[in-house]
Formats: C-alpha cells, sequence, structure tokens
C-alpha cells in the first residue's frame, strides 16, 4: 500500500508538470498573436527567448518518465498514462514552437503603414488556446466526452481558417492589403491551425491513456 501511494504520487507530479508547461505554452500563444497584432518586436523576441523554457520542461518531463518506467516498471493502465505524458509533451513542444514561430514573424515583419486586422485570428487563437486547457483538464479527470469536445473543436479552427485565407484573397484583389503583410498573416493563420492540430493530438492520446486505442 505504501508502494501504490508513493507511485501515485510520482504519477500526479508528472500531471502537475504537465499542466504547468500547457500553462507555459498557452501563455506563449497568447502573447506571440498580440506581438504580431501590434508588432510588438520586443515581446516577440521575449517569447523567443522563452521558448527554451518549454523544451526545459519537455526535456524534465521525459527525464521523468524514463525514470519511473525503468525504476516501476508500470503495467497496463499506468504504462499507458506515462505513454501518454511522453507524446503529450512533444505536442506541447511542438504548440511552443509554433508560438515562438509567430514571434519571429513579428520581428522579421517592418512596421506596415497599412495594418489589415482580423477578429478571426484572435477567435482562433481562443478556440486553441480552450483545446488546450480542455485537453489536459480531461487527462487529469479521465473525462473521454471532454477529450472528443476538444477533437471537436477542431472544425471551428480549421473554419476560420478558411474565412481569413478568403478575406485575404478578397483583400489582395481589392488592394487593401501590403503584399508582404498579406504573406505573413496568412504564415501566422497557418501555424494557429497547426497549433489546433497539435491540440487534438493531446485529446487523441487522453483517449488512448484511458482505453488503450489510438487512431
Amino acid at each position: 500500500m505504501i508502494y501504490r501511494n508513493q507511485f501515485d504520487s510520482e504519477l500526479d507530479n508528472l500531471k502537475l508538470n504537465l499542466i504547468k508547461m500547457s500553462d507555459l505554452v498557452i501563455k506563449n500563444i497568447h502573447e506571440a498573436l498580440h506581438s504580431f497584432l501590434e508588432m510588438n518586436t520586443e515581446l516577440a523576441e521575449q517569447i523567443i527567448k522563452d521558448d527554451k523554457d518549454v523544451n526545459n520542461f519537455e526535456y524534465a518531463i521525459e527525464k521523468e518518465c524514463m525514470r519511473i518506467i525503468l525504476r516501476e516498471q508500470p503495467v497496463a493502465k499506468d504504462l499507458r498514462l506515462i505513454t501518454a505524458v511522453l507524446k503529450m509533451i512533444t505536442d506541447l513542444e511542438r504548440i511552443g514552437d509554433h508560438a515562438a514561430d509567430i514571434s519571429k514573424l513579428s520581428v522579421f515583419m517592418e512596421k506596415t503603414s497599412k495594418p489589415f486586422k482580423l477578429k478571426q485570428t484572435k477567435m482562433m487563437v481562443d478556440v486553441c488556446e480552450d483545446m488546450i486547457r480542455l485537453a489536459l483538464d480531461s487527462f487529469v479527470n479521465k473525462d473521454m466526452q471532454m477529450a472528443q469536445e476538444v477533437i471537436d473543436k477542431d472544425d471551428i479552427v480549421d473554419n476560420y481558417f478558411e474565412e481569413i485565407k478568403n478575406m485575404v484573397a478578397e483583400a489582395i484583389r481589392e488592394r487593401n492589403i501590403e503584399a508582404d503583410y498579406a504573406i505573413y498573416l496568412m504564415m501566422v493563420a497557418k501555424y494557429i491551425e497547426r497549433i489546433g492540430d497539435h491540440a487534438v493530438n493531446l485529446a487523441e492520446w487522453v483517449i488512448f491513456s484511458i482505453t488503450g486505442e489510438h487512431k
């Protein structure tokens, strides 16, 4: 019983660090979009630097997972949970990379005299942040229905992306947007769309941790 309590404590610590990593990633996504919309290069450069903290989280959690596997030799659902954690930190790290990528675009893009702001970019980010939080909540609570909600929300992100693509194309035809800005804006939207895809991956690994099945 004492052994099981200690093991459960180690698993709870893994979950806690996973949540901390996701919180950092969500913050970076939010601020990365702000840095682009406001052309705030100082904020963008800070986010690029902060990405190393996301990488450090991934390394530390991965190291702890391997230590638990080697020492405790978990089986069945415990091994599935640890495997899911290892997969989820990879997706979180890639989400962090995309936040840094958006920030790099803010640095590369010179201030435009004709900004073209679309509310859909922020709406995309809001949905993605919600998806990540929901995926982590579903993992902690072992809630498959919540995980499925994350997967379903990806359609919302995809629809916003299509709206942005059509609106930018129309703006180009009407010459209401600078060419360079149009390219960078579409790249930002694509990075956000990929973040949504990684959030779906998180949810699918949650389902795996519960059922042992992965799409």
